[in-house]
């Protein structure tokens, strides 16, 4: 009876576990259930939320506004654009606000205006009473003056003769006005077709440029600046008038109109 008697509190103890096991229990299926019903509650407002109808958007009209200059990011201070979003400290320019530039004044041009005459009337006379007239033709950056070769030169030769000197002195002194400033100088020497056979030039070209560098050499020694001019012979290449019929004879009234001498002023740039 002692061991019994003693033994009996001991095993009505043993037990006592169940029932902190099965209140366990119970409290995580109430945490269960009040999860699960959250979760039902939540999924029927999305179902009773009408889904928003996307309007499609009317094509904006045509507008003339100048596009909105954009400003590339800064690396060094952060200034990223993430996927086309511009950085919340850059400011978006109003196309509204834009005032084009104004148009390029044009710039006012100096009129040009065409150069005197070079030969004077006086020269023009006493060529012309030799049977040697003067040709000048002017335009708005090339003027010419063409002198026939029988005031200048003998015969096949490239030696100035006095009175050609004389042509020369006077051309060259309106030359030197200041209304020619600014123009190039070229002298053309040019000859009819007929072959040299004898004397110091094998042929036309050398003679023509001879002829051409004489008369820059007489503009030289009166006081032309050299850099202005240029010399250059042409032979019979550019006759202004057939130096023969069709038959193949000479005609001396071309022949004698394309030996000649060309002074030619190029305005400069």
């Amino acid at each position: 009876m002692r061991r019994s008697a003693g033994r009996r509190p001991h095993a009505a103890h043993t037990d006592d576990w169940l029932i902190t096991y099965a209140d366990t229990i119970t409290l995580l299926l109430c945490l269960f259930a009040v999860l699960f019903a959250s979760a039902l509650n939540k999924n029927d407002d999305r179902a009773k939320v009408p889904p928003t109808p996307v309007a499609s958007a009317a094509p904006a009209a045509p507008t003339n506004r100048l596009p909105v200059p954009t400003q590339p990011p800064d690396i060094l201070e952060g200034n990223l654009p993430m996927h086309g979003i511009a950085h919340a400290s850059e400011r978006t320019a109003d196309p509204d606000d834009i005032v084009p530039p104004p148009p390029p004044r044009p710039i006012p041009r100096r009129p040009t205006m065409p150069p005197a005459t070079i030969s004077s009337a006086s020269l023009r006379q006493r060529l012309e009473s030799q049977g040697t007239p003067i040709l000048e033709q002017s335009g708005e950056r090339i003027h010419t003056i063409q002198i026939s070769s029988n005031a200048f030169f003998p015969p096949g030769s490239a030696t100035l003769s006095d009175s050609g000197k004389t042509v020369l002195r006077e051309v060259a002194a309106n030359l030197k006005s200041t209304r020619f400033d600014g123009y190039q100088i070229t002298v053309e020497g040019h000859t009819d077709d007929e072959p040299i056979t004898s004397g110091p030039f094998p042929s036309n070209w050398e003679l023509s440029t001879a002829r051409a560098a004489a008369v820059v050499r007489a503009f030289i020694d009166t006081g032309i600046p050299a850099f202005r001019l240029r010399a250059a012979g042409y032979a019979d290449t550019f006759p202004t008038a057939p130096n023969r019929d069709s038959s193949g004879r000479a005609i001396k009234e071309n022949q004698a109109k394309n030996r000649r001498v060309v002074i030619r002023l190029d305005k400069e740039e």
